[in-house]
């Protein structure tokens, strides 16, 4: 099981297009406007169509999955705020930061910060984790 320490991080920037958008809004079945229609977005006071909470969600899950904590570990649980709109395109800057670590019980706790170019911060909440070695399930 690798060591973690509170505080410890890890980050990863990921460049989020409208054709990203688009093969998320046709996987997930999620067709709404606010989504795919400029003029409809326009409408309800936003400045374009607005990226799926849940495709956000997807970039922490390969954060997670991927870096840390890694393929060493299962998500057991995501809780994200969506704190402003993301509109593509952008790079977004992704950061766990390690909050708990609980060797006893082979967990881990992350906050979660999904930040913007300009240094907003449009999304954050916690993952929790528990940590695997060879053979454990």
């Amino acid at each position: 099981m690798a060591p973690f320490e509170v505080g410890q991080s890890h980050s990863i920037t990921v460049s989020v297009t409208p054709e990203m958008i688009d093969s998320f809004a046709q996987l997930s079945g999620d067709l709404a406007p606010l989504h795919t229609d400029a003029a409809f977005a326009a409408r309800r006071g936003f400045a374009g169509p607005v990226v799926h909470g849940a495709l956000i969600g997807a970039l922490v899950s390969r954060l997670v999955g991927m870096h840390f904590p890694g393929p060493d570990s299962i998500l057991e649980r995501m809780e994200l705020a969506f704190r402003e709109p993301c509109y593509a395109p952008t790079d977004l800057t992704i950061t766990a930061r390690v909050r708990q670590m609980s060797a006893a019980v082979a967990s881990v706790i992350l906050d979660i910060t999904v930040v913007s170019p300009d240094g907003r911060t449009l999304v954050s909440g916690k993952t929790a984790h528990r940590l695997m070695n060879e053979g454990s399930r």
